[in-house]
């Protein structure tokens, strides 16, 4: 903790405003890395019509989004500056914060994931206590596709060898659908307890006020991540860390643990869960944000090459094969990854060095990489295409065969004159 807060203190004292903010010419983004121009487009779309429809219908509705907002700036700084968790690289797009670590459309993803599977879920009027497990399961539905394509055409990298995201799917961590999954349950179960704790409203999206409304956001965006990595600890590293089992059975685990509280929930629903007929213009914004969402994914794999793709900006650094670097785990057993990334031995199939004149030096952090092709491209389709329609599905049931968007206001009682 001492080092974050140094580095947050060196941070605040720079005079280089680049480090805070810097901007990129999209031609160069568009001539090399098409599809990442389109993601950081397709994220400030999402970002206007989540805040638009939270300012629109108002309440607590604007607060979830500035929350979410909040909880998202919180996990990104606090990844960069702990090097247990420092272990991904995103490509560099038109708006680029924290030393060229940070783009802004990451940090609008999260109102974008959060706030969206937020309000389909309060559609189906859930109990309390599930409500924040069927929002983190409908995040990870929202993230499937955008994970698997987002590796596969460099708007990120990882981490070579780091342990806590070796086992992959599709390359994709298998910790990375648990992190969606754990962080937007526990930012969910925060935001609504801290109502009930500070709040005397008695609708549930009713504002009690800018003060305790902002004090409740900031608890939200400060806590949700502690609150996350917990989730973390008896599940996935007792089961990994302790008894090496793979991380794919840690998340299933999860996520059936998450079902099955949901499906408890929803066998007795209350009255108001299922009466249809919902008012589209209550909810356009967001139907338009999932349709867009599936459709960009569906249009992406269908139509992107990969291996055309040249991505340059911060990756991990070039370096000794040999040179490892402790990895803590909560039971107190310290693994290890490459402190560098070995050009003669490395793991990752989504990128090369084939289209370069030259590979990156040793001690290089900023070099390009290159796009691989699909090893069988028609696989990609079916998988991405069908996450894409899985997620239709429940997001149509969610929204528009549930109940009605949650009112603002406390409903009136008529008295009858004595």
């Amino acid at each position: 903790m001492d080092g974050v807060l140094k580095y947050l203190k060196d941070a605040l004292a720079r005079k280089d405003v680049e480090w805070w903010i810097k901007f990129r010419n999209p031609n160069s983004i568009i001539k090399d890395h098409l599809s990442f121009f389109y993601c950081e487009i397709a994220f400030y779309i999402i970002a206007f019509l989540t805040f638009s429809h939270a300012f629109r219908v108002g309440g607590r509705y604007k607060w979830l989004w500035i929350a979410s907002l909040l909880h998202g700036l919180t996990v990104e700084c606090v990844s960069y500056f702990l090097p247990d968790i420092d272990n991904f690289w995103h490509a560099q797009s038109m708006v680029m914060l924290l030393g060229q670590r940070l783009p802004l459309h990451i940090v609008l993803l999260y109102p974008g994931f959060i706030y969206t599977a937020a309000i389909a879920v309060s559609q189906m009027k859930l109990r309390s206590w599930a409500e924040p497990f069927a929002v983190g399961l409908a995040v990870v539905l929202l993230d499937i596709p955008y994970d698997i394509m987002g590796i596969k055409l460099l708007w990120w990298t990882w981490h070579d060898d780091d342990p806590n995201i070796y086992d992959r799917h599709y390359w994709v961590p298998w910790t990375s659908y648990y992190f969606h999954a754990a962080f937007a349950s526990s930012f969910t179960f925060i935001f609504n307890l801290s109502r009930r704790l500070l709040c005397q409203s008695t609708a549930k999206f009713q504002s009690s006020g800018c003060i305790i409304e902002t004090i409740c956001a900031v608890i939200t965006g400060l806590f949700s991540m502690p609150l996350g990595i917990l989730q973390f600890v008896p599940i996935y590293h007792y089961f990994h860390d302790q008894l090496n089992i793979h991380t794919e059975v840690c998340l299933l685990l999860l996520i059936a643990t998450y079902f099955m509280i949901v499906w408890s929930s929803d066998r007795a629903p209350y009255l108001n869960a299922r009466i249809g007929g919902v008012s589209k213009r209550s909810i356009l914004e967001l139907i338009m944000i999932v349709l867009f969402h599936y459709s960009l994914y569906i249009y992406l794999v269908i139509t992107e090459k990969p291996q055309y793709i040249k991505s340059t900006g911060y990756h991990q650094t070039i370096g000794s094969c040999t040179e490892k670097v402790p990895v803590n785990t909560p039971f107190g057993q310290v693994l290890s990854k490459r402190k560098h990334l070995c050009l003669t031995n490395y793991d990752e199939d989504v990128f090369n060095f084939k289209c370069l004149k030259k590979q990156p030096t040793n001690g290089a952090e900023w070099y390009t990489i290159c796009g691989t092709p699909y090893p069988n491209h028609l696989e990609y389709i079916i998988v991405v295409t069908a996450f894409c329609v899985f997620g239709l599905f429940f997001y149509f049931q969610a929204m528009m065969r549930s109940g009605h968007l949650s009112p603002t206001k406390a409903a009136k009682v008529k008295h009858h004159k004595e």
